[in-house]
């Protein structure tokens, strides 16, 4: 199930000298998003190990409305796989269309960074739909 994660405005700020944003700053938020999914699902501290599977379908520029969707697809021993969604209104015709795509993978780690079992540090109000990728 898609949830909400991230939602924001672009300003001139963010832009290249091509007048839409840079990928590195869009990629900075999906990256942000997924975190917030994971942080709902484990107690214990994750990094991003991967990304994959990036699209990048349509520019973003100054003074859109970015919405960034999150959905876990799977879980191993130590990884959660996300795919992150990025969704624009266009500031002058609001127009929603999707921009970005990409799946991002996670280890959950303990304090010293090594990485740990899963259901050791799962959350016990999670969703019936993540409960079900254990």
């Amino acid at each position: 199930m898609k949830h909400l994660a991230l939602k924001g405005r672009t300003y001139p700020t963010d832009l290249n000298h091509s007048g839409t944003v840079f990928g590195g700053w869009i990629m900075a938020k999906m990256d942000k998003a997924a975190s917030i999914a994971v942080e709902d699902i484990v107690l214990s501290g994750a990094v991003t190990v991967s990304v994959t599977d990036l699209h990048f379908l349509k520019p973003v520029r100054n003074g859109d409305i970015f919405t960034i969707y999150t959905e876990i697809v799977e879980l191993g021993n130590s990884s959660i796989k996300i795919d992150v969604e990025v969704m624009v209104r266009c500031k002058e015709s609001h127009e929603e269309y999707e921009v970005t795509n990409a799946v991002f993978t996670f280890v959950t780690v303990d304090s010293d960074g090594k990485s740990v079992n899963i259901r050791s540090v799962i959350r016990d109000d999670i969703s019936d739909d993540i409960r079900a990728l254990l």
